[in-house]
């Protein structure tokens, strides 16, 4: 695995071959392998959550920032379910937003708009680009507050004033909660995300690589250029009212399906997995890593993740770990890392959760599970099948 994780600056690219290894813009001292973690869950720290009705499967979850309002998304063109979680009662339902495959859903800063996107059942679609529909609820009421089709992404801004939706090579902003065309740019080969800065100033794009851009830094080197053009993205930082390119961080990336800023830090998340045609023995192996934002440039630390799917990931509130779903030699599980360290602290095995009796109820797999912090830092809310499961992860151990 370490050989397989290389970051690359693309003023240093020299082997032709280089440019193929999976995940090259890590460095292998980031890439940290799953049998390096400080300690392992033995699955004895959870306990099962009953909120869900017979034959309900899960797809996204989320909790509001003022931790009272749980959310549940479902496959089968089930209605998104709100839940008082201090009461575990079930609180409102909302009709919009019914995909047979499912959404993920995420509150605005104050939650104040609910966004549900679509899941497609196939992810990673590597010869073309994403195309879902998106929406936007009030979860006061489960009010469609605004709703789209065929984009790539969309970001509610942290002002919760506007919606910003990407699609073919056009960004558009859109007022909340009137629902109003504000305006629209074009930037040239845009790739799949985008993500609005907490500020509201800058937004971060994914993008495709140009020869032309970059041809000077392979004056000896044309076939890893072709290389670059036909498997590799970049990642731009645009002037959020203009449009206007602020700069590019100076790296390679693999393909790009999510961009996040975090909040109190200048840092963007971004999750990236390998085209389908250079990926080592078909092991799908993605990669989230750190872009410090105020000098657009790629730091050296990470995260690995096996999943066959997008997969979900979480930084704890008190910034303390970093969780991401993954797969291990045979099951689902939950990888717990050291945020400040990237070191892999914990894992929590999933399927063996699917081998045990429920009250006699029929128990349902699932290979997009998704979860969320708890308040207090001490415990994971996992939504799996029709389970919901909370891993106790930092209680104190028993002899």
């Amino acid at each position: 695995m370490l050989q397989n994780a290389i970051w690359l600056n693309m003023g240093r690219l020299r082997d032709n071959w280089a440019i193929l290894i999976t995940g090259m813009w890590m460095t292998a001292m980031m890439a940290i392998p799953f049998s390096e973690s400080r300690g392992q869950s033995a699955n004895s720290d959870f306990e099962r959550i009953k909120l869900l009705e017979a034959g309900s499967e899960l797809t996204g979850i989320a909790l509001s920032p003022d931790h009272q309002t749980l959310a549940l998304s479902f496959k089968n063109e089930q209605p998104i379910q709100l839940f008082d979680w201090s009461r575990q009662k079930k609180v409102l339902e909302i009709p919009g937003g019914r995909w047979s495959s499912g959404s993920r859903i995420q509150f605005s800063a104050t939650g104040r708009y609910l966004m549900a996107k679509e899941i497609r059942y196939t992810d990673f679609s590597q010869n073309r680009d994403r195309s879902l529909d998106v929406a936007v609820f009030d979860p006061k009421t489960g009010e469609v507050v605004k709703q789209l089709s065929k984009i790539k992404d969309a970001a509610i801004s942290s002002d919760e004033q506007s919606l910003v939706t990407l699609s073919a090579d056009v960004i558009d902003w859109w007022s909340l909660p009137a629902g109003d065309h504000l305006r629209s740019y074009r930037f040239e080969g845009a790739g799949n995300a985008l993500a609005i800065s907490p500020d509201g100033q800058k937004l971060a794009l994914s993008g495709r690589v140009f020869s032309d851009t970059y041809k000077s830094q392979f004056k000896k080197n044309r076939k890893g250029l072709k290389e670059a053009v036909r498997y590799k993205q970049v990642i731009h930082f645009l002037d959020a009212q203009s449009g206007s390119l602020i700069g590019t961080a100076d790296a390679f990336y693999d393909v790009v399906y999510n961009l996040a800023f975090l909040p109190g830090e200048p840092l963007l998340f971004v999750f990236q997995t390998p085209d389908v045609r250079i990926q080592s023995e078909n092991k799908r192996l993605s990669y989230v890593n750190l872009i410090d934002t105020q000098e657009m440039k790629p730091l050296r630390r990470g995260y690995t993740s096996r999943s066959l799917y997008q997969p979900d990931l979480k930084v704890s509130p008190d910034r303390q770990y970093f969780a991401i779903h993954s797969k291990g030699n045979r099951f689902q599980e939950i990888h717990l890392y050291d945020y400040s360290t990237g070191t892999l602290e914990k894992r929590f095995e999933l399927a063996q959760r699917f081998f045990e009796k429920s009250d006699g109820e029929k128990l349902i797999n699932s290979s997009r599970p998704g979860f969320i912090f708890l308040p207090g830092g001490k415990a994971i809310l996992i939504a799996i099948g029709n389970q919901l499961i909370q891993w106790n992860f930092n209680q104190t151990e028993k002899p």
